[in-house]
């Protein structure tokens, strides 16, 4: 910030009407600079103008003594020269203008990311990286209802894109979200808001029949007992995360993995698809894993039943891929 003194082009007491402040850096979308007249006396008039660079900024009318009159200049990331002036008349009869000049730096917003398979809930541990040099790393987890839980800070002067570990200590509790807030050098910060929570529905696995993606209406009642489970944490935690469904797909080793690999889409696709009719209110995404995460190990062209299943999650974002299976791709269920 810049401190600046007035100058009027009048009578020597209107130089003591305002004091000026220049706040010369911001970022975009999460500070901007600013010219800031600072009132010493009452004026009937105070008229600002100013023009950053094609930013136009200004105000015109009365003032009173102590007010502290902020005008922020939301220009465009890059460096600005700022031109204008600045007119007073003010209560003790005295008036007078002054140029106005002075410059400002406006960053564009800071990039932080989290560093793949970083987050360690237990641990309560997670690694971010900053494209530009750190000055500190705070993290907020919150629980049900967004009540705070842990908090961690790092201090730290990690140079931009290096990985910055931040650990939490946690209260009794559960993690619904983490928020973690990286400031550079210069105090400027960015935000990340992390959805870690997810819940695997406990279930009766709908049974298959060999190379078949439908199922009968026997099977029905596992399907309606896992959405009584469903509505149960929706209730719970909807208010706390977006919650979608996610369905995935297996089969048994019976026929070529190609092969597989669209049976146990279809497979999770009609279970999708009956979550859907039965009133699931969020999204839905399915996924197949063919016969790469098996439930029983068993030898290729083995019919086994308990195999041929699917997987159910709620989560605000996608499951990562477990076991032996890959990751196809979620689509969401039109």
């Amino acid at each position: 910030m810049l401190s600046l003194l007035l100058a009027l082009a009048g009578p020597a007491h209107a130089q003591d009407a305002v004091s000026l402040e220049v706040v010369k850096a911001g970022q975009v979308g999460t500070s901007a600079p600013a010219f800031i007249v600072k009132m010493n006396q009452d004026a009937s008039v105070l008229t600002v103008k100013i023009d950053c660079g094609g930013t136009r900024v200004g105000r015109d009318g009365p003032a009173r003594s102590g007010d502290r009159i902020e005008l922020k200049i939301d220009a465009p990331a890059g460096a600005h020269a700022c031109k204008g002036t600045l007119f007073g008349s003010f209560a003790d009869g005295s008036e007078g203008e002054m140029p106005i000049g002075f410059t400002i730096n406006v960053y564009r917003p800071m990039a932080m990311s989290l560093r793949p398979g970083s987050l360690d809930l237990p641990k309560r541990s997670v690694d971010v990286v900053m494209d530009r040099a750190t000055g500190k790393v705070e993290i907020t987890a919150l629980g049900p209802k967004g009540v705070q839980v842990g908090y961690g800070l790092a201090p730290v002067g990690a140079a931009a894109n290096v990985p910055v570990n931040v650990e939490w200590k946690q209260d009794a509790g559960e993690v619904i979200k983490l928020k973690i807030r990286g400031y550079d050098a210069d105090g400027f910060w960015s935000e990340l808001e992390l959805v870690p929570w997810s819940y695997s529905i406990p279930h009766e696995d709908v049974v298959f029949a060999t190379n078949a993606a439908d199922f009968g209406a026997s099977e029905e009642p596992k399907l309606a007992t896992a959405m009584t489970d469903a509505r149960g944490v929706l209730e719970k935690y909807g208010s706390d995360v977006v919650i979608k469904l996610y369905v995935g797909g297996h089969t048994d080793t019976v026929g070529d993995a190609a092969s597989n690999q669209k049976l146990s889409m279809a497979r999770a696709r009609a279970i999708a698809g009956w979550f859907k009719k039965a009133g699931f209110p969020g999204a839905i995404y399915y996924q197949g894993y063919g016969e790469g995460n098996l439930a029983i190990d068993t030898a290729d062209e083995i019919d086994e039943a308990r195999n041929r299943r699917a997987s159910y999650t709620l989560a605000a974002r996608p499951p990562e891929a477990s076991g032996g299976g890959g990751d196809y791709g979620w689509q969401e269920l039109k």
